[in-house]
């Protein structure tokens, strides 16, 4: 498990030549760039360690979501008089024929809450993916599956602040491992075709 120190000092050795942890503006700069990593592949796709399970019993229309909810993965369901049933979901502000019905309102800002139509009295319980915790300490460990994925990120957006011809290498590296890692999540079975990555410029294989 690679943790957020890992991670830099592994960049640095790329960017610097030296197997050490960076200090000052460069520690919190580059932990930026980390978190920003982080942040665009969990926009990207729906990872499985982002997935939650969050349930509650609703006694009105409206549940107050967690802090952390990004948006639904699959339908609610809620049970009712021992009862599991999927409840659809709809478009805030759109009309349906169906009897029972749930809507997602809110914003990063204030919250989420999940409103509820022809419900009450019933255990909801949902799939919600959530946002990344990202790097709070040095000791943190890397959310996504793939570490080396966010190492190599973290040398594209050092190297293309300096204007490095190499940045587009590693870039396209860093990309190819977003895909790669996505692709191992979809595969059920063990094992995917992966699609090579670039052997130059790369630290750490």
């Amino acid at each position: 498990m690679s943790t957020l120190q890992d991670i830099l000092i592994q960049a640095n050795t790329y960017t610097d030549l030296e197997a050490i942890l960076p200090t000052g503006t460069d520690l919190v700069t580059r932990t930026n760039y980390a978190n920003q990593a982080v942040k665009d592949a969990a926009s990207l796709y729906t990872f499985p360690q982002f997935s939650t399970q969050y349930t509650v019993y609703a006694t009105g229309a409206t549940v107050s979501l967690p802090a952390d909810f990004r948006e639904l993965e699959y339908f609610p369901k809620y049970v009712s008089s021992g009862i599991e049933t999927d409840l659809s979901v709809i478009k805030a502000g759109t009309t349906t024929n169906e009897d029972k019905y749930s809507y997602v309102l809110g914003n990063p800002a204030n919250g989420y809450n999940l409103i509820l139509s022809g419900i009450s009295g019933a255990t909801i319980s949902l799939l919600y993916q959530k946002y990344p915790v990202g790097f709070t300490t040095l000791t943190s460990v890397c959310e996504l599956p793939d570490p080396e994925y966010v190492k190599q990120k973290v040398i594209s957006y050092v190297l293309q602040s300096r204007n490095d011809d190499r940045f587009m290498v590693v870039e396209r590296d860093a990309q190819t491992r977003l895909a790669n890692m996505v692709g191992r999540e979809n595969f059920i079975h063990g094992g995917v075709n992966t699609i090579p990555v670039a052997t130059s410029f790369v630290i750490g294989e």
